[in-house]
């Protein structure tokens, strides 16, 4: 193991530092606690991990980044990436660390100023993505305690898509983009059968879950067989015209093509919404 060369100490327990040309923090209880600039420190006792190889912060942003960005928040990033890590039994992409620090910290300097945070695509994003909306209130849980600060269940759907987007080949963008779609498609379907959905309702719940499956299906080019498919077509012929509807919908954002098979399976879930409300 090579040395580590002190670039910057940024509290007690939180270094910058360089190893090879590349550039980490470290976290760890008094880890700079009495160094300077230039110590280097070898085989490290009690620094509990490498944290963050800082990829996508250019050399030029390091200074402002650490200027603006409260060592606290790194610590604690640094638990919160432990409790999803034993939680997920995975570790996130370290790619996403530097932004889901940035992002942290700006959301509490927002809140400290008073500045409300909204977040449109709040439930959408927690029907979609249940794993990683709970990790996220977990993460805000262990903000909330150590920063003794107020954060609105808000921001546990932006933390849940940047968690999503540290997951594999996940795109956190492309997550919002889904809640958005999400979003659109229950807006439609209350308009197209004049309902008002319950979002928390079993049935509302399975036809997302439906969603997120024909999302994970057309991403991977897979395809399921629908043997009912000319009967739906005959039988359900309003909810069948709403779910290829919601299909377009759905192909104008993934950008790519919605079976007619999945269309069907669609459209039995939007018969048993609709029937809800002549109950």
């Amino acid at each position: 193991m090579g040395k580590y060369v002190i670039q910057k100490i940024l509290s007690n327990n939180v270094v910058l530092v360089e190893k090879e040309n590349q550039n980490y923090i470290f976290v760890g209880k008094g880890i700079g606690f009495g160094k300077k600039k230039g110590y280097s420190l070898e085989n490290p006792q009690g620094i509990e991990e490498k944290f963050i190889s800082l990829n996508g912060l250019k050399e030029n942003e390091y200074e402002k980044f650490f200027i603006d960005v409260d060592p606290k928040i790194i610590e604690l990033v640094k638990e919160i990436m432990e409790m999803i890590k034993n939680d997920l039994g995975e570790v996130l992409n370290p790619n996403v660390h530097v932004g889901f620090i940035d992002h942290i910290n700006f959301a509490i300097n927002r809140l400290k100023e008073g500045i409300e945070i909204i977040n449109p695509f709040l439930l959408e994003t927690k029907l979609l993505y249940p794993v990683e909306f709970d990790l996220a209130q977990k993460a805000i849980k262990i903000l909330k305690e150590n920063l003794k600060i107020y954060i609105p269940e808000a921001e546990v759907g932006f933390l849940a898509l940047h968690i999503y987007g540290g997951r594999g080949n996940e795109n956190k963008t492309k997550a919002l983009e889904n809640s958005k779609m999400l979003n659109k498609i229950l807006t439609y379907v209350e308009m197209k059968f004049h309902i008002k959905l319950d979002k928390n309702s079993f049935d509302c719940n399975r036809f997302i879950m439906h969603l997120r499956g024909v999302i994970n299906r057309v991403m991977h080019h897979q395809s399921i067989e629908n043997i009912l498919l000319p009967k739906l077509k005959e039988d359900l012929i309003i909810e069948f015209k709403a779910a290829y509807d919601i299909s377009k919908i759905m192909e104008q954002s993934l950008k790519v093509s919605i079976p007619e098979s999945e269309v069907g399976y669609m459209a039995l879930h939007l018969h048993r919404m609709n029937s809800q409300k002549n109950e």
